[in-house]
């Protein structure tokens, strides 16, 4: 007969395998740089997005930028695998772009007043 010791510390493991199967199963394939990355010029000022969203029942990274300050000469620019899949001079945030395996999005804001670049993180 199992002591009562011995029925609990199972009883742990039992648990602790289930909650690391469950997440492993819900977990991305890569989950880097989530959160807000600030992309500044002199004139222009963006926010590049980056969160997990959910994907054929499977979470991975997406990614907007989402515009809070221009003049009307800054151009907002998402690249995926130094391709551009969203360019534009308005002040509104992006749509989502999956940045799942296969992809590498990075954003940039080009302020045309100022010649300046500023690029954000590739992911």
């Amino acid at each position: 007969m199992l002591s009562r010791r011995t029925s609990l510390r199972t009883a742990v493991a039992v648990l602790g395998a289930g909650a690391a199967l469950a997440l492993s199963m819900s977990s991305p394939a890569f989950a880097a740089n989530e959160g807000d990355h600030w992309l500044n010029t002199a004139n222009c000022t963006a926010d590049q997005k980056i969160e997990l969203h959910l994907y054929s029942g499977v979470y991975h990274d997406a990614q907007a930028i989402d515009p809070t300050r221009t003049n009307g000469n800054c151009e907002f620019i998402l690249w995926d695998n130094q391709h551009a899949v969203y360019d534009s001079f308005s002040g509104a945030q992006s749509p989502w772009f999956y940045d799942g395996p296969g992809h590498s999005i990075q954003a940039s804001v080009i302020d045309h007043s100022s010649g300046q670049t500023a690029w954000g993180v590739v992911n």
